[in-house]
């Protein structure tokens, strides 16, 4: 078991990772960020206007920071998963009230992108969402061998790839004419 988590670790390391970079990365990402959060329908961001929508963009991607580095010390693993659950599960909870009520937003998980939010969208988060809480219910720690090791890293590369480039991969699959979003 102690290599699922460490696939888990690397997986939602990863994840996070990237996804906290695309919106610190520099002033006009966070920016870029902070005004799609104001666009969405989320109870008290939309009425509170710039400030509210910067700070829970400071936020998010404080969590998300957090999360990937939680990642790295065995000692912080559980509770860095279960917020990756959390947020998670928050974020499916508000992009399936955003799809709800017909917005056509693009998603901005990983940057820019041009697929609008959709139930496709919903779905990676809560597979996601159940990564993170096989890894919270794991051992974060025990022996490891160096092919063990290896193992979940490649596995967690091979699983990172689709969740980075899933819009692309969405849109591809939909074939011609379908929103990468999906509906």
């Amino acid at each position: 078991m102690v290599y699922v988590v460490l696939a888990c670790r690397f997986l939602i390391g990863a994840t996070f990772a990237v996804s906290a970079f695309s919106k610190i990365r520099s002033g006009a990402s966070f920016r870029e960020f902070a005004s799609w959060l104001a666009g969405l329908p989320i109870p008290g961001i939309r009425r509170a206007g710039a400030r509210a929508s910067r700070a829970a963009a400071i936020t998010v991607a404080a969590a998300e920071a957090a999360i990937a580095v939680a990642m790295v010390a065995p000692t912080t693993v559980r509770a860095g998963m279960l917020l990756a659950a959390g947020l998670l599960a928050a974020f499916a909870a508000g992009t399936q009230v955003a799809v709800s009520r017909g917005v056509r937003a693009p998603c901005r998980c990983f940057g820019r992108s041009a697929a609008p939010l959709g139930t496709s969208h919903v779905v990676r988060n809560l597979a996601l969402c159940a990564v993170a809480i096989t890894g919270a219910a794991g051992p974060a720690a025990g022996a490891i061998q160096p092919a063990g090791l290896a193992l979940s890293l490649v596995i967690a590369a091979v699983a990172v790839l689709p969740v980075l480039f899933f819009d692309d991969l969405v849109a591809l699959l939909a074939g011609p004419g379908v929103p990468a979003g999906g509906r």
